[in-house]
């Protein structure tokens, strides 16, 4: 398949045309007018590329790229780009829309692993779902389960409202406080200063890591691109070994 033709067929699946990003969505790299295997995961980065190389993928997609607004190319985003370019591979990258998505989003597919009670998706301006704890869920022990290391700062509070915020969830915790009443947050990752409206507040907060909160719609976007356009496709995420990214956007 043509690469930018498959460009125009994903951002239509995703609707990423209509949605506001810092991230540059969509073909990021263009290294090779044909795509003929693929390989998905999180973030961009070395070990990925080399993986590419070794399974012959001339595509690589991620939630996480290399272009954001009032980004400055580094020294390593050069290291990169020469990488992809010199082996002929593209870079295509979907950042919100992999997140809000009512199908195959982070938040929407985690919402349903924890076996929450949705009751309201996320969108543009909101790309959090929030969330009620269904009776006799054992919550935490589904985290346990699935994350292994987390960090939980308990209230006395029962878990039973929560926001669920797959990334970075800085943006949301008061708005979603106040206008939502939860009495649980849960996200990726959230700066030091953020930590003391959770405080201010008392309520519950729950920090998965802000990679590992994101490896299920990726995953998912692959097994779709595999079905709808019957090209082979990989998706590198190694769950044991995950790093803990932190995405400045």
């Amino acid at each position: 398949m043509n690469n930018i033709e498959f460009e125009i067929l994903l951002n239509s699946y995703l609707k990423s045309n209509n949605i506001i990003d810092n991230s540059l969505n969509g073909i990021q790299i263009g290294g090779n007018n044909k795509i003929n295997k693929i390989i998905t995961g999180v973030s961009i980065t070395i070990k990925l590329i080399k993986k590419s190389i070794l399974l012959k993928c001339n595509t690589i997609i991620v939630h996480h790229g290399l272009l954001w607004k009032n980004n400055i190319l580094s020294n390593f985003n050069k290291l990169i780009i020469s990488k992809l370019l010199k082996n002929n591979i593209n870079l295509y990258v979907w950042h919100i829309p992999l997140d809000i998505h009512p199908k195959i989003g982070n938040n929407i597919i985690l919402s349903k692993k924890l076996n929450l009670q949705i009751n309201i998706l996320p969108n543009q301006n909101n790309p959090f779902i929030i969330c009620k704890n269904n009776k006799n869920n054992k919550l935490i022990n589904k985290i346990k389960k699935i994350f292994k290391i987390f960090i939980f700062y308990k209230t006395k509070k029962k878990i039973n409202r929560i926001c669920l915020c797959c990334g970075k969830g800085d943006n949301f915790i008061e708005t979603t406080i106040i206008k939502y009443n939860i009495d649980t947050y849960i996200t990726g990752e959230i700066s030091e200063l953020n930590f003391n409206i959770i405080i201010k507040y008392n309520i519950n907060l729950i920090i998965l890591g802000h990679e590992k909160s994101e490896i299920y719609g990726i995953e998912k976007l692959s097994k779709v691109i595999k079905k709808k356009f019957n090209i082979k496709t990989y998706n590198y995420i190694t769950k044991k070994k995950l790093l803990n990214f932190i995405i400045m956007d």
